[in-house]
C-alpha cells in the first residue's frame, strides 16, 4: 500500500491537513491521522479520542486571520511533543458588481469554441445544463451574471452562457452610396487657381452629409427550419433536423421522454419542438454541427428473447490514477489505488459471467476526464461504472459523513445508482447514504448508463476499518457485480 508523506510528532501520525501553513476561505478546517494506542493527543487543550485502530478525525472552527493549532503527543510515562500549525481563513473578496445583473443593450455574439455549455441558471454547477453548442454560434445577448452572459431564447426565456466562451458579432458595414464617393473624389483646390467664397463654399460637403448618422438599433434575424427527416440503421435512429445556421438549443429528459427545443427560431413561439420516446434502457446523443441538429438513439443490442451476457459491454472506470492521486485516509491510504484494486478485482467477476470488459485504466497511469468519456462513447458501453473512495471539503467535519453513496447525471441511471448503493452499503455493513444527482463529467454522457460509485469516505475513522480490511476490495467488486447483474435482470430482461 502506498501512503502520502505525513507530519509525525512522536507517533501521531497527521495526514490533514498536509502542511502546516495553510489558507483556506471557509471559517473551519479539519485534523486526521492515526494515534498510537499509548499516547494521548490534544488539539488546542482538547483530548482526541480515536477509533480503536487509531484513526481519528477533528473539525475545528476559524477566526478571520491567522489562527494558531498545536497539536500535542503525550507519551505514557514518556515526553510531549508539540507540532505547531498556521491556518489563515481569509475571506474571498467581493469583486465589484459581484452578484448583479448588468443590464445591456441586445447584441448578437457568438461562440468561439466547439460544446460551450448553455446552462438554466448562471451557477457553474448542479443539473443546469440546457445544451452544448458548436462553434459560431450567435447568440442574443442582453447582459451578464458575474461570469455568465445571458442569452435570449424566446419571450421570458433565457440561457447563461460563459462569457469567455463568446465574442461579439461585428456589425454590417452598409456600402457607400455614389453620391458620398462622388464627395470622395472632389478634385483638390491648386493653390495657383484664383477661388471665390462662393466656389468654396460649393466645394465643401453639405454640412447635413458630414453629421455622423444614429448607429441602427439591433435586429433580430431568427433562423429557419428549412428541412426535418429520419434515417434508420441497425445500431441506430436518428432524427435531423436542418437549419439556416446553428442556434440555441436545449435536449432534456422529463417522465422518459427526451424534448428537444431549438431557440430563435421563425415562428410565432421562436421555438422548434420535437419529442422523442425513449423506452426503458434510453441511450441517445444530440449534437449540432453547420447548422443541423441531430438525434441519435442508440437501440439496445438484444431483446428480452435474445438477451446474452456477451451482448453487454460494461466500461470500469477506476478514478484518478499516475500525479493525480486523488483523496487521502486517516492512514495515509491515497485512492487511486484502491480504486483501481476494486476494479480489477470487478472485471475478474464480470469476465467469469462473461461479460465484456474494458478498463480506462488498469495500471497507475493518469487519464484525463475527457479521454475516459471518449474511452466510454468509442467503445459504444451500455453501461459505464466508475469507482472511487470518498472524502469531504477541508472546511467539513469527516465525522458526519459515511458510508456509501452511487452518483448518477441522467435520469436513466438513477435506477442503476440505487440498486449498487444497496447491494455496495450491504456488502460493506456501512450506512447507505443512498443515489444522489451529480454532476460529474464521466456520468453525464447519454450513449451510456453511468454511475460513480463512492464506496466509502477516506477521512472517516469508522469506514477506516472497512477499506483497511483484508478482503476490501474482493467484498466491494463482489457487491458492485451483484447489484448490477439485479438491475439487468429486473430492468433489462
Amino acid at each position: 500500500m502506498q501512503f502520502v508523506p505525513a507530519l509525525e510528532t512522536s507517533a501521531v501520525t497527521l495526514t490533514h491537513p498536509e502542511s502546516q501553513y495553510v489558507t483556506v476561505d471557509k471559517p473551519g478546517i479539519f485534523f486526521s491521522g492515526k494515534i498510537h494506542k499509548y499516547e494521548h493527543v490534544y488539539i488546542n487543550g482538547i483530548r482526541m479520542y480515536p477509533e480503536r485502530n487509531g484513526a481519528f478525525s477533528y473539525s475545528i472552527s476559524l477566526k478571520s486571520g491567522e489562527n494558531i493549532v498545536a497539536v500535542q503527543s503525550k507519551e505514557l510515562f514518556g515526553k510531549t511533543h508539540t507540532i505547531t500549525y498556521h491556518i489563515t481563513f481569509q475571506k474571498a473578496v467581493k469583486r465589484p458588481n459581484q452578484n448583479v445583473f448588468l443590464q445591456s443593450e441586445k447584441a448578437y455574439y457568438q461562440t468561439t469554441k466547439d460544446d460551450v455549455v448553455m446552462r438554466s441558471t448562471p451557477v457553474d454547477a448542479g443539473m443546469n445544463r440546457l445544451g452544448y453548442l458548436p462553434n459560431n454560434t450567435k447568440l442574443v445577448v442582453d447582459g451578464t451574471f458575474n461570469e455568465f452572459s445571458r442569452v435570449y431564447l424566446s419571450e421570458d426565456n433565457y440561457g447563461w452562457v460563459f462569457t469567455k466562451n463568446i465574442k461579439i458579432v461585428p456589425k454590417e458595414t452598409k456600402p457607400e452610396t455614389a453620391k458620398a464617393e462622388n464627395k470622395t473624389n472632389i478634385k483638390p483646390v491648386k493653390q495657383t487657381e484664383t477661388v471665390t467664397k462662393k466656389e468654396v463654399k460649393t466645394a465643401e460637403p453639405e454640412k447635413e452629409n458630414v453629421e455622423e448618422k444614429a448607429e441602427p438599433t439591433f435586429e433580430y434575424k431568427p433562423v429557419t427550419v428549412t428541412d426535418t427527416n429520419t434515417f434508420k440503421t441497425v445500431h441506430d435512429e436518428t432524427f435531423v433536423i436542418q437549419l439556416s445556421d446553428n442556434a440555441p438549443y436545449s435536449a432534456i429528459v422529463d417522465n422518459n421522454k427526451l424534448v428537444v427545443t431549438v431557440y430563435n427560431v421563425d415562428s410565432k413561439s421562436e421555438t422548434y419542438k420535437k419529442t422523442f420516446n425513449l423506452g426503458k434502457f434510453p441511450r441517445y446523443s444530440v449534437c449540432m454541427k453547420d447548422g443541423v441538429l441531430y438525434v441519435i438513439q442508440k437501440k439496445v443490442p438484444f431483446t428480452k428473447q435474445t438477451y446474452s451476457n456477451r451482448k453487454v459491454l460494461i466500461v470500469i472506470d477506476p478514478g484518478h490514477g499516475g500525479q493525480e492521486r486523488g483523496a487521502v485516509g486517516c492512514f495515509g491510504d491515497i485512492e487511486k489505488n484502491l480504486n483501481l484494486k476494486v476494479a480489477l478485482e470487478l472485471r475478474k467477476y464480470l469476465e467469469k459471467a462473461n461479460f465484456r470488459v474494458r478498463m480506462t485504466r488498469e495500471t497507475d497511469k493518469f487519464m484525463t476526464l475527457n479521454d475516459r468519456v471518449k474511452f466510454g462513447q468509442d467503445n459504444d458501453a451500455l453501461f459505464f461504472i466508475s469507482i472511487h473512495l470518498n472524502s469531504v471539503p477541508i472546511s467539513s467535519n469527516p465525522n458526519l459523513n459515511e458510508g456509501t453513496v452511487v452518483f448518477y447525471f441522467n435520469p436513466q441511471g438513477e435506477e442503476l445508482a440505487k440498486t449498487l448503493a444497496q447491494s455496495i452499503s450491504t456488502a460493506l455493513k456501512v450506512k447507505n447514504e443512498g443515489a444522489s444527482q451529480a454532476s460529474f463529467a464521466v456520468i453525464r454522457p447519454t450513449e451510456y448508463i453511468g454511475v460513480l460509485a463512492e464506496l466509502a469516505y477516506l477521512v472517516n475513522p469508522k469506514d477506516v476499518r472497512v477499506y483497511r480490511s483484508m478482503h476490501f476490495a474482493r467484498t466491494s467488486a463482489r457487491a458492485i457485480y451483484n447489484g448490477l447483474v439485479k438491475y439487468i435482470n429486473e430492468v433489462l430482461k
